[in-house]
């Protein structure tokens, strides 16, 4: 019973965000629906980050990274190849980005996935530090993606950004990942899964101890939140309609 009234009050709570987001969409001024989908936005952010740093206790500081990865890639891919040619002024942009152009949620989705393999790549070595190292470690990783971000202009139009991106994100795309990633992220918590984090987080030691696979565990939480990290810069990408290196500086990772 218990059950079947969290499942009703849950379909009933989407009916009413649902008509919430449509009188939104179609009454609010630009200005307004610009705040409500950078709060939507930034929710994904904040539940990713915190499978990594509160439910799994590793102090990570590098989302901005993940986020830059995922706005680059989005953009790339949702740009139609003769704007591209336009824009790419100090080096030409390099191929298959010349050719390939995707549907809006196919981009995110490959910007989650591009986000989440370079969080194992670089979760397996750096996530044998713990706390302020860990930190600093993640921190370095998110300042290296935005300094090579800076340097490449065949793939990122170097400082001068990329502008003219289509304007995709909207209310139901923002609040609809949001909800989406808090019912991804209550799943897991509420799974082994999640008991094995929070086992890690109070103590590794007695984590271990007991049969949790610390590097398995940990690699997973840090690839997960990458993935919506990175899905959450491609909302953000086609928010703003312009990115560029300085968008995502370390004060964005202390923002989330």
């Amino acid at each position: 019973m218990k059950k079947q009234n969290e499942k009703l009050f849950t379909i009933l709570a989407l009916i009413v965000l649902g008509i919430l987001v449509y009188l939104a969409e179609n009454n609010l001024d630009a200005y307004k629906l610009r705040i409500l989908n950078i709060s939507a936005i930034y929710v994904t952010l904040g539940v990713s980050l915190n499978l990594i740093y509160g439910f799994t206790g590793q102090f990570s500081l590098g989302h901005a990274g993940f986020m830059a990865i995922g706005a680059y890639v989005t953009t790339l891919l949702v740009l139609p190849p003769y704007y591209k040619e336009m824009i790419f002024i100090l080096e030409p942009l390099v191929w298959p980005f010349t050719v390939i152009r995707a549907p809006f949620i196919v981009a995110l989705l490959l910007s989650g996935l591009l986000s989440a393999l370079v969080a194992i790549l670089i979760g397996l070595p750096v996530l044998r530090l713990r706390g302020d190292y860990l930190g600093i470690a993640t921190l370095g990783f998110a300042e290296i993606v935005r300094i090579i971000a800076n340097n490449i202009p065949q793939v990122t139009n170097g400082a001068l950004g990329i502008k003219g991106i289509p304007e995709f994100s909207n209310l139901w795309w923002t609040v609809g990942v949001a909800v989406f990633t808090i019912y991804i992220i209550k799943g897991l918590i509420n799974s082994s899964y999640g008991r094995a984090l929070m086992a890690i987080r109070e103590n590794e030691i007695a984590a271990e101890v007991i049969g949790v696979d610390l590097t398995y565990h940990k690699v997973m939480s840090f690839t997960i939140s990458a993935f919506f990290a990175g899905v959450a810069g491609g909302l953000f990408a086609c928010l703003l309609t312009t990115i560029d290196p300085k968008a995502f500086m370390l004060v964005m990772t202390f923002n989330i």
